[in-house]
């Protein structure tokens, strides 16, 4: 349960591969790109867990993820675990670093956690501080599409 709970926890910062980047109406600036990573039917020792990570980016920077990750289990103690374990992380993340809003919901057999962090609010100097592993991921105090594309397939997650 630790391997897929540290997955869990790491994903919240990363994303995949397929680029959708366009340009608006004025040719003025480019809307933000896109790139989709996903970790379906990953099984850990009494659950599964589904990850959708969208990135959101301008250039070389991410300027937020969206996350849906989904948690099935038939026990109800895995459940508990999970869903307490999902709202006091991202808690802890945004007082610590801010730029987080996230709903972690529950029904049946299923913990969801639909997150946004928003690299341009969050306390990245802070953050890299605490977690020096992802200091080759972050330029002129902003998270770079590379960094957090390779962070994600690392995890295992399939790029589109």
């Amino acid at each position: 349960m630790k391997k897929g709970l540290l997955i869990l926890l790491a994903s919240v910062l990363l994303t995949g591969c397929e680029s959708n980047e366009t340009v608006d109406d004025n040719n003025v600036e480019p809307e933000l790109s896109t790139i989709t990573c996903v970790m379906d039917d990953v099984s850990y020792d009494g659950y599964t867990l589904d990850s959708e990570y969208i990135v959101n980016y301008n250039g070389d920077y991410v300027d937020n993820v969206v996350t849906t990750e989904t948690v099935t289990s038939d026990s109800e103690d895995i459940l508990d675990y999970m869903e307490e374990y999902l709202n006091q992380t991202y808690q802890v993340s945004s007082d610590t670093y801010g730029g987080y809003t996230y709903d972690i919901s529950r029904s049946s057999n299923q913990v969801s956690a639909n997150v946004t962090i928003d690299y341009n609010v969050m306390d990245l100097d802070q953050f890299q501080e605490d977690q020096s592993s992802i200091s080759s991921y972050i330029e002129d105090g902003k998270f770079l599409v590379d960094g957090i594309v390779e962070m994600y397939e690392s995890f295992g997650a399939t790029c589109e």
